[in-house]
């Protein structure tokens, strides 16, 4: 179960840090906020991975709505400090799909970058 689910903007890019565990019973929460961010019109979007100790292949699935929808228009990164989480994107070739960074400075940054 999250714990809860933090947003801000940072540098204009709205960052949402989940915490506790991001799976079958939390991802939809996570969806939901996720794509109303979009849906409100925000383009740049930091997913900060600090506070989760857990992820399963809903979450991750979020993820990739996430990043397909700015792909062609806007910015995604996902923090992810934890070996434990990261290995779960290295299995899974997400490392290569999605922008990966070990802090919020680096995933702002990265977007800071690329082009919108």
């Amino acid at each position: 179960m999250t714990d809860g689910i933090a947003t801000g903007t940072v540098g204009g890019c709205v960052v949402v840090t989940p915490s506790g565990a991001l799976d079958v019973a939390t991802s939809p929460e996570l969806h939901t906020l996720l794509h109303q961010t979009l849906d409100d019109g925000e383009t740049r979007l930091v997913l900060d991975l600090s506070q989760v100790d857990f992820i399963d292949s809903t979450a991750l699935r979020v993820l990739v709505s996430i990043h397909k929808r700015l792909r062609e228009g806007g910015g995604f990164a996902v923090v992810c400090p934890h070996a434990r989480i990261r290995r779960i994107f290295d299995l899974t070739a997400l490392d290569r799909v999605l922008t990966l960074t070990d802090t919020v400075d680096e995933a702002l940054a990265a977007l800071a970058k690329a082009p919108s």
